[in-house]
């Protein structure tokens, strides 16, 4: 049953920040003259549909394709052609991270899990507890200088390497002189796997890709050109400080399951995908789609394709962050709360964005705990996991205290991004 709540917060916030991003992306792409993009899952599931609406109501001479992707699919396959880099992808942080969790991202099954520990003398007596900084560090730099976990990395990419270009040639990226890709963006990373596979395969072309927010700047110039639409690495704090990429990235959840890899079957290249979400979760998915598009259809017929504000936009877009990303209500905070989130490449697990169970972390937040947990950075059996969405935890909290909390979390953002 679809509640008012939930009908009204997709056609208040989701729908008018997805439809200012796409009009942007849209009206980027026939300046320029691109006629064809990629929207790359999941998160571009969404917003193919409401750019596939622009197109109709405005007749736009631009192909929207959809390319099931995810950064495990591009990674593995170029893991073979990048040497270091692929340890350190492989090798990254995140919210959860665990012994288990850093040999499942290089696809290892249990026999090579225990080679690669066996020759790395690492503990794999409790795989998945999580590890602290410090012991994240130290297994990292074992499973670097382990020869078989080398191994495993180069044997897995090859395996995966023809059926991942065959997919890329069989959507004619190969045949473009400019590829433009379309997705939330925050590190760049996914088009850096695509120019690594696409050049190792004779593509010759530039990339383009537009994106909602990039935290990071682009690795190489090589990787091509990084456009985007309400933040940068080099914009204003201010946009930073109260935005949740993984809320942003639930509101364009996808009804199906992430990308693996490639397989060939009956004469085409086909994505292997995950089991798609189910019962509840299916539900709230589909029924927000449904809900922001029915806001897309509406506002499509009330404007001009060339009216076109981005200054005007870009405000309405803050405000409305502000609002709900920042300052969400007890009852908006339960609503997305409930939405299930993975930042690691294997999506191991799911997560609630946040709930009232999550509160007794809020104390980490603190900038005197912050400080003291950085200062003494030990080892320990009892890590606290990272919130994902903090401001949707604490309106949870009693009135009276969630300022405090807040004005923790700004000073906090403010330091880290212009000290850092």
């Amino acid at each position: 049953m679809v509640t008012k709540l939930e009908k009204n917060l997709n056609q208040s916030f989701s729908g008018p920040i997805l439809f200012n991003y796409v009009w942007w992306i849209l009206n980027q792409a026939y300046g320029q003259g691109f006629h064809r993009l990629y929207f790359l899952a999941r998160d571009g599931y969404l917003l193919r549909e409401i750019a596939q609406r622009f197109c109709q109501r405005f007749q736009l001479p631009i192909e929207c394709r959809y390319f099931y992707c995810s950064r495990a699919s591009l990674r593995t396959p170029s893991y073979c052609l990048i040497g270091k880099e692929a340890e350190d992808l492989l090798l990254q942080g995140g919210y959860q991270v665990t012994l288990q969790s850093l040999l499942q991202r290089a696809d290892l099954d249990e026999v090579q899990q225990r080679q690669v520990c066996v020759d790395s003398k690492i503990d794999q007596t409790d795989p998945g507890r999580l590890l602290s900084r410090v012991e994240q560090k130290n297994i990292c730099e074992a499973l670097k200088n382990s020869k078989i976990f080398r191994r495993c990395i180069n044997e897995k990419s090859q395996a995966a390497y023809n059926n991942a270009i065959g997919y890329l040639r069989q959507e004619g990226m190969l045949d473009q002189q400019n590829v433009v890709l379309v997705d939330s963006g925050w590190t760049g990373s996914m088009q850096r796997s695509m120019r690594q596979l696409l050049q190792s395969a004779g593509f010759s072309g530039h990339l383009i890709g537009f994106y909602f927010g990039m935290y990071a700047a682009p690795k190489d110039p090589a990787d091509g050109t990084y456009f985007a639409w309400y933040f940068n690495h080099t914009g204003a704090t201010a946009d930073k400080i109260p935005f949740c990429n993984n809320l942003f990235e639930c509101m364009l959840s996808a009804p199906h399951g992430m990308t693996t890899g490639y397989c060939h079957e009956a004469g085409k290249y086909v994505p292997v995908l995950l089991p798609a979400p189910t019962g509840e979760d299916y539900r709230r998915i589909i029924q927000q789609i449904q809900d922001i598009l029915d806001y897309c259809e509406a506002r499509l017929h009330q404007i001009s394709f060339h009216e076109f504000q981005p200054v005007d936009m870009r405000r309405d877009t803050r405000r409305r962050i502000w609002r709900y990303m920042a300052h969400p209500t007890n009852s908006e905070a339960a609503h997305w709360g409930k939405f299930l989130f993975c930042d690691d490449i294997t999506e191991g697990y799911h997560l609630m964005l946040a709930s009232p169970d999550q509160l007794n972390r809020l104390k980490s937040y603190s900038i005197p705990a912050r400080i003291v947990r950085r200062m003494l950075c030990r080892p320990t059996q009892n890590v606290m996991p990272e919130l994902l969405w903090p401001y949707g935890t604490i309106a949870f909290l009693p009135r009276w205290k969630q300022w405090w909390y807040r004005l923790n979390i700004y000073v906090w953002e403010w330091l880290r991004y212009t000290l850092c």
